[in-house]
């Protein structure tokens, strides 16, 4: 696959990409996770790949506070001009190694992965995911979400599966939650389908 650099394509088409973005709100795309949500008073969450910042001005409408991460300037600018909340709290990052994160010193009740992990290479998966867990307070949610379908080469993706997840929260101590197969592409493209998977990190009392 291509050694592209995913942002370079964003950065070129950042403002078309968050009207797309804006098309579709937080319930319609995460109707699946709408039931999972922590309560807002205290929780913390993490969207990795923020985008336009819609899933994070819906939650920080909620009463979450929410770190959007997103490691494409364009898109960054985009997010602050649309959602300037309060609650958001805007930083330049991404996985695997997810520095800036690490530096803020937080753990997350929610971390939000959505339409992300077909960026990472196969061989940079193991370490975002043991990251992901590490930065996740016990009885914490991760969510990802699988793009499967034909990809513009240009965006550097990569085939993604449910079976690496699921191994991946095997061996980091996840346990599922939630996981749906062959989901529609809420913006019509009938190529494109979708796996959505909740994991759970277990409490402590839960893992003795």
């Amino acid at each position: 696959m291509s050694g592209k650099d995913p942002t370079d394509w964003y950065q070129r088409h950042g403002k078309t990409v968050a009207e797309q973005y804006e098309q579709l709100d937080f319930p319609t795309v995460h109707n699946w996770l709408l039931y999972l949500l922590p309560k807002p008073e205290g929780s913390v969450i993490l969207d990795i790949g923020a985008g336009s910042g819609r899933d994070a001005a819906w939650l920080a409408e909620r009463g979450h506070e929410v770190v959007a991460a997103e490691p494409t300037r364009a898109m960054r600018e985009e997010g602050q001009r649309r959602h300037p909340h309060p609650r958001i709290r805007w930083i330049d990052d991404r996985l695997p190694g997810l520095k800036a994160t690490e530096r803020l010193g937080l753990q997350f009740d929610m971390i939000l992965v959505s339409a992300v992990w077909m960026h990472l290479p196969e061989s940079q998966r193991a370490r975002a995911f043991r990251k992901l867990t590490a930065l996740l307070n016990p009885g914490g949610l991760l969510a990802i979400t699988l793009r499967h379908g034909p990809a513009d080469p240009e965006r550097a993706m990569y085939p993604v599966s449910s079976e690496e997840i699921e191994r991946l929260a095997r061996a980091y101590g996840l346990r599922t939650r939630k996981h749906e197969h062959n989901v529609l592409d809420q913006g019509g493209r009938a190529d494109i389908h979708w796996t959505q998977i909740a994991l759970v990190k277990p409490l402590m009392e839960e893992r003795e």
